[in-house]
């Protein structure tokens, strides 16, 4: 039987690779494209919520997979299912689904996370994860590409959607992971404990040593308040290859592909 034709990219995209396990995926050239905040939102959810992680998981806001594509393939977990709500955004993942070969492990969903209930059953999920629009719907100037503006400002879903779908889809005790400006830090906070999703480990992300944090990740218990460790600062720029820290360019070098070119991220 011959090999199955994997999806190529169109004349607007790009194949991009990232990770430690060759994780490939789709992107309009032009277009919104994924950030560090993705690697290192997967590698967070899968240190920090072992114990949240041992069963179904969920992405909501899923872009390009990538979260999805690295806790399956890096970092062993899942099956994942994968909500997206932009159609064009949703069949580019699709088509990576076969490109990484996660075909059982990776399930594309399209729809609104503000219509969770539409999508999946509640109290599904041992673990929920998402990188989700930092930017609120009235700061600065929106995007004209509709792509680039659902993807980072909160004009289809806000923080409280976002919390309030991911409290819907985990089981008791289920865990969520998220990534958000280090700014609104105290906002999705309270956000969370509100929706009595307890917050259990805290990091801040800054760019380089002795520079201000830009970005917190989060991991938060449904229905179980075990207290809150903060863990030492996540530094992204270092001496390391690539001019990332140890830490972090452990978590970036794919294997080379020719078909294939490694992603150069940033954290904004």
């Amino acid at each position: 039987m011959p090999e199955p034709t994997l999806p190529e990219p169109c004349p607007d995209e790009t194949l991009d690779s990232i990770g430690t396990a060759g994780v490939r995926v789709l992107q309009r050239r032009m277009g919104y494209r994924f950030t560090l905040d993705a690697v290192l939102l997967a590698h967070f959810a899968a240190t920090e919520g072992t114990g949240a992680s041992s069963g179904r998981m969920l992405e909501l806001g899923a872009g390009s997979g990538v979260v999805s594509f690295l806790l399956v393939k890096q970092f062993g977990l899942g099956p994942m299912d994968a909500l997206e709500l932009q159609p064009a955004v949703h069949a580019r993942l699709t088509r990576a689904v076969a490109l990484n070969a996660c075909e059982t492990q990776v399930t594309p969903l399209l729809g609104d996370l503000r219509r969770i209930r539409e999508h999946v059953s509640g109290g599904e999920y041992a673990h929920v994860v998402s990188n989700p629009p930092f930017r609120l719907a009235d700061a600065g100037v929106r995007s004209p590409d509709d792509e680039r503006a659902v993807s980072k400002s909160e004009v289809a879903c806000d923080a409280p959607a976002v919390i309030a779908a991911a409290r819907y889809a985990l089981m008791p005790g289920g865990g969520v992971s998220l990534v958000y400006p280090a700014a609104r830090a105290a906002e999705v906070l309270g956000l969370l404990s509100q929706a009595k999703l307890h917050p259990t480990v805290l990091r801040f992300v800054h760019a380089r040593v002795g520079a201000p944090a830009t970005r917190f990740l989060v991991h938060a218990l449904r229905d179980r308040d075990r207290g809150l460790a903060v863990r030492p600062p996540l530094v992204v720029h270092g001496e390391a290859p690539g001019g990332y820290s140890a830490e972090v360019a452990a978590l970036m070098e794919p294997p080379r592909a020719e078909s294939t070119r490694s992603a150069q991220l940033t954290t904004s």
